[in-house]
C-alpha cells in the first residue's frame, strides 16, 4: 500500500498510512508528521509491522508524546492516535 500524508487544517490533525513499511519507518513517518503539527494536535497512524505496537509505546514514553489510543484492526493493522507534546 502506498504511503500518504494528509494534514487537515480544520481539526489540527494528520494521518499517516504506514502499512507495508517495517521498523523503523513507521516511527520515522510518525515523527515527521508530528513535527509539522503544533503541541496538542494529533496524528493517527495505521501500520501492519508486527513490532509497531511495542515500538510506538516505547517511542511515546521516550519522547513524552501522548499515546491516546492503540488498537488492532482487521488484517492485523494497528491504529494509533498520538498527541504531540509541548516540547517536541
Amino acid at each position: 500500500m502506498a504511503l500518504f500524508f494528509k494534514e487537515s487544517g480544520h481539526n489540527g490533525s494528520a494521518s499517516v498510512d504506514a502499512t507495508g513499511l517495517f521498523c523503523p519507518l513507521p516511527i520515522i513517518k510518525l515523527k515527521k508528521a508530528l513535527n509539522k503539527l503544533a503541541p496538542g494536535e494529533k496524528v493517527i497512524i495505521w501500520a501492519d509491522d508486527p513490532g509497531f505496537e511495542d515500538d510506538v509505546i516505547s517511542w511515546c514514553q521516550e519522547t513524552k508524546n501522548k499515546l491516546l489510543s492503540l488498537s488492532k484492526q482487521d488484517k492485523n493493522i494497528f491504529v494509533a492516535v498520538v498527541e504531540k507534546n509541548e516540547k517536541d
